[in-house]
């Protein structure tokens, strides 16, 4: 199986249903951020979304897994056995190194607490409408 397959999936449905609950890890919801200025650097930042992530036990509404099977064409109990053993990968991954690829929208880690968390790629913007958009760097002016 490719390693960003799974990934790839859970980007997709985000993008489609805001909200994807992977069961045994947490989930993802997408975020959003309206545009803004940094009066420090004098930096005007578009609008985005950005992807945060809960670590609990919630219940699946099995939409990754459906999703999985259907891609795979494969039963739902063959994609939750892959999608366990991928939790189970990027958990091996974290007790070694501390960190674990997500695609390329960012990277699971252990805080400082103990828990998994996710850093969001700021190369990532899963805003459409302001897509290739960057920031934009001038000084207010007084009238």
């Amino acid at each position: 199986m490719d390693a960003n397959l799974i990934p790839d999936i859970i980007y997709e449905l985000l993008e489609k249903n805001k909200k994807v609950v992977i069961v045994g890890l947490g989930y993802f919801e997408i975020t959003h951020q309206s545009a803004s200025y940094d009066t420090e650097t004098k930096t005007l930042y578009p609008p985005m979304n950005f992807l945060y992530f809960k670590n609990c036990e919630n219940k699946s509404d099995n939409l990754l897994v459906k999703n999985i099977s259907e891609r795979l064409a494969i039963s739902e109990d063959e994609a939750l056995q892959k999608t366990l053993s991928w939790i189970d990968e990027i958990c091996i991954q974290l007790a070694e190194t501390q960190s674990a690829d997500f695609g390329n929208t960012g990277e699971f880690f252990i805080d400082d607490e103990g828990k998994i968390s996710f850093r969001f790629s700021d190369k990532t913007n899963m805003l459409k409408d302001s897509y290739g958009l960057k920031e934009i760097y001038f000084e207010k002016i007084k009238l």
